[in-house]
Parts: C-alpha cells; structure tokens; sequence
C-alpha cells in the first residue's frame, strides 16, 4: 500500500435529515449500479470502519449512457448493530422495525482531476450529508445453532449475522464527469473522519461490498495513513451502490 494523507471532508451540495429508504424513488435513470436486485431481507459482505479501522471507502468508477446530471446515490449497508446485547456475543436483541439514527457523507470527486499524490488538496465537486434511520439487525434466532448460534435467520438466504439496508443520498445542481472518484464516510468510536470516542451502533455498522465488475479500479481505502488500492484477498471487491442521473 502506497501511504499518502488522508482526504478532507468539505460539504458543497446537500445536508439534510432522511429515512432509510425513503429516497430511493427519485427522480433519473440509472448510470451506474453495483447492488442487488431487492428480495427478501439478508445480508451481503462488508467492510466498517470500526472493524477495517478506517476513514472512508469507495471507487473510482465510469458512468454509462449520456444523463449527467445527479438526482441521486444509494448505498447498501450491512447492520450489525443490535438494540441489547452484541451479533458477537449471540445475545442480540432488536425490536422488530427499530432504528438508530446515523450521519453520513457522500463526496464525489473529478477522477480527471484527482490527486492521488496529495489527497487532501481534492475538492469535491458534490457533497451529500444526511441522517438516516438506519434498521437494527434482527434478534438471535432459537432456530440458528451451532456455528450459527446468535445469528438471526432470513427467510431468503438462512441464517445471517447482519442485515442490508439501503440509504439513498439526494443531489441537485451537480453535473457529472464520465468518471468519478466517491467516497462514503461515517463516524464510529475509534474510527471515520472524526471518531466519537463514544461505543454506538456505528461500530457495528458497514458498507455492502460485491464483485468488482464495473469499476475502473478496485476500491479505495482511506486509513489515516494511505489512499491505498486493495490488493489480496479484498481484489475485485466494490461498495454496493447506484447512482441515478436525469439529462436535465
């Protein structure tokens, strides 16, 4: 890993309050999409910064089609976190439909323009902030045992350990290059942008990750000390996200 300094946060576009997946209709089409088709709840791989001891994560990716101009951006996020007790202590226990509510941070950068050399000279060309009401993973199920004792059970896919859940960031007045650099960032205990030196649900919250198929490179990992490339066992891995954009 190349170690260079950490990206700073610079707010331009949108800061607001959001349910969940209350903005997932809006307006545009689909230029980019690295998520799953929606079904019943599960779960997906995943990296937090609690747990990957970092401070933001992202890619740099290419749009298709000609419509440039942002009307939004989702991310699929793994829950982890529990109401009572801890998914690694297998006593979780969530009420049905509870939630926590999370800041978040989308930055979107000109890859043309983007300095791997010096990131914290990088000026977003967007920025979306907002509070989501993010779902607790489900209570332990009595019918997951053994090694999937603690673990709560989908109806889709068995037993799981976390839960996705999608958020989407709003956008308005932001006209995309081809290619873009976007990082997603949230604030945990040790780790994110500003650590709250506070235990919280964030520490058990991360970002869904899938096959790398349309990015441009494998995704990108702020830590504090690099802006580093993934290599080993996280190549061909990316954020699961969905940008939409109108020709407006």
């Amino acid at each position: 890993m190349k170690k260079i300094i950490t990206i700073a946060l610079v707010c331009l576009s949108v800061v607001g309050v959001a349910a969940a997946s209350s903005l997932a209709a809006n307006n545009g089409s689909v230029i980019y999409d690295s998520t799953t088709a929606n079904g019943a709840p599960t779960n997906e791989p995943s990296y937090g910064p609690e747990s990957y001891a970092y401070k933001t994560i992202g890619d740099k990716i290419t749009f298709a089609g000609t419509n440039r101009s942002l009307s939004s951006v989702t991310v699929t996020l793994s829950s982890f976190a529990c109401q009572q007790g801890a998914w690694f202590n297998q006593d979780c226990v969530s009420k049905p439909g509870a939630t926590f509510a999370q800041p978040m941070t989308l930055n979107i950068y000109d890859a043309a323009t983007y300095n791997t050399v010096d990131p914290s000279a990088n000026t977003p060309i967007a920025t979306s902030a907002q509070t989501f009401n993010v779902t607790y993973r489900p209570s332990a199920s009595p019918k997951c045992t053994g090694k999937n004792a603690g673990k709560w059970l989908s109806p889709a896919t068995g037993c799981r350990n976390g839960i996705t859940d999608d958020v989407t960031f709003p956008f308005s007045n932001v006209k995309l290059p081809s290619t873009v650099v976007y990082e997603i960032s949230y604030n945990t205990s040790n780790y994110g942008p500003n650590p709250t030196h506070a235990a919280g649900p964030a520490d058990s919250l991360n970002v869904a990750v899938g096959e790398n198929t349309n990015s441009v490179d494998p995704f990108l990992w702020i830590d504090g000390q690099a802006n580093s490339t993934f290599d080993g066992n996280t190549q061909g891995w990316t954020p699961l996200v969905q940008f939409k954009a109108s020709n407006a």
